[in-house]
């Protein structure tokens, strides 16, 4: 069996207004529900949590029957082991998707899984076609910041989710990051830091993840043509 934590307990601070992100309208349903029937539909028997803000999870409960919701914590982190806690024990391998990216394909899915069995972990990439510089801090329309050095953009991606691991390997990464205070922004940043081998695979640029309501217009654009 395959576990899913969908992860939905975002402040949704850049994204403005009152209704959660993950709970504006997208073709007449909210996002979290287009990224919740693409797992299913690619994985008839998965497992599902789903993590949510804390005091809301009767709302969430209410628009997505029969699917297990527990209150996230404050941090990425906090929620992905909350809901991975919240998985039936034989949920083996695991994988943590932004409810916020409701585009994401059955193809994706496949290759994460194949990667998964392949080295232990993986996720979903694109590479970077900006350049890309240094900065200490980024500017403000009064305040420019000097430009620090080119990185190399052919050693750059941008990571997508779905990620995930063995099981084992994402519980024993969570649990020494918890012990020694470590707080990292995406699951392969902690399973590296673990020392495992996480595996790369092509990603979708069409997997958008709706941060600013300029997202989700992009992302309705595409949802309507499609």
């Amino acid at each position: 069996m395959i576990g899913l934590v969908l992860t939905a307990a975002g402040a949704s601070t850049r994204f403005g207004g009152d209704t959660p992100k993950v709970l504006a309208d997208l073709g007449g349903r909210p996002v979290i529900a287009h990224a919740l029937e693409a797992f299913r539909a690619a994985l008839p028997d998965v497992a599902v949590v789903v993590t949510v803000p804390p005091g809301q999870e009767e709302r969430f409960t209410d628009l997505l029957p029969g699917v297990h919701v527990v209150p996230g914590g404050a941090t990425r982190q906090a929620s992905v082991t909350a809901g991975l806690r919240a998985l039936p024990h034989e949920a083996d391998p695991v994988l943590v998707h932004d409810a916020a990216r409701p585009l994401v394909t059955a193809a994706v899915i496949t290759r994460v899984l194949e990667g998964i069995a392949r080295a232990g972990a993986a996720l979903p990439v694109l590479p970077v076609t900006d350049t890309v510089h240094r900065l200490a801090h980024a500017p403000t329309d009064d305040d420019p910041v000097p430009l620090g050095a080119a990185l190399p953009r052919a050693e750059l991606v941008r990571a997508q989710t779905p990620q995930g691991a063995r099981r084992a390997l994402l519980v024993a990464a969570l649990e020494a990051a918890a012990r020694e205070g470590r707080e990292y922004t995406d699951e392969a940043a902690l399973l590296l830091e673990a020392g495992h081998v996480v595996l790369a695979v092509a990603g979708d640029t069409h997997l958008v993840k709706i941060t600013t309501s300029d997202d989700l217009e992009h992302v309705r654009r595409h949802h309507a043509a499609s």
